[in-house]
């Protein structure tokens, strides 16, 4: 019987180590202004954090970055769009989340991480089924010499399209592997 005991501890812990070695990179924000390192100069950030509520049962949970630098504030548009603010979506009279975004930490530089849900390549899946979620990864690039454009911008980083199927973003967010995207 004292074999066993160190035997079972062993086993446990060369089965749990795979699991633990994928640290949580997820940057965890609060409602409100959250002041963050993002660019790696040493001078905080900020990120808020919003509840956009346009009167529906499923308001919108949104996102504005602002990146300091010595006096000046510059934000950041979001890619792919005409504005600066990212928001999620969820389906009209539903709570499904189809679309979100969060930051991510991994190897000390910040990514902005977009999941949405994959509708098939025509683009006419039903939303309202489980489907696969395609990961969009960017970083935070600076951009100093080419006028008329914002100093700073999310370049894209990679993508991936989850193998599982989820009913909504948040689901897939949980299974988030920075070693897929390319």
């Amino acid at each position: 019987m004292k074999l066993k005991i160190p035997f079972i501890m062993l086993a446990a812990m060369l089965i749990s180590l795979p699991a633990s070695s994928q640290s949580d990179t997820h940057i965890y924000l609060k409602k409100g202004l959250n002041s963050i390192d993002l660019n790696d100069d040493g001078i905080l950030d900020s990120v808020f954090s919003a509840t956009y509520d346009n009167n529906t049962s499923h308001p919108s949970e949104t996102l504005n970055i602002f990146i300091r630098q010595g006096q000046n504030w510059f934000i950041v548009p979001v890619p792919d769009d005409d504005g600066f603010t990212w928001t999620d979506l969820r389906l009209s009279a539903s709570t499904l989340k189809v679309s979100g975004t969060e930051l991510h930490c991994y190897k000390k530089r910040v990514y902005l991480i977009r999941a949405v849900k994959y509708a098939g390549s025509s683009g006419d899946g039903d939303l309202t089924d489980k489907s696969r979620v395609r990961f969009s990864r960017f970083r935070l690039e600076e951009n100093n010499d080419d006028p008329g454009t914002s100093v700073f911008y999310w370049d894209p980083a990679g993508i991936y399209l989850t193998e599982q199927t989820f009913d909504e973003v948040n689901e897939a967010f949980q299974i988030l592997d920075m070693e897929k995207f390319r």
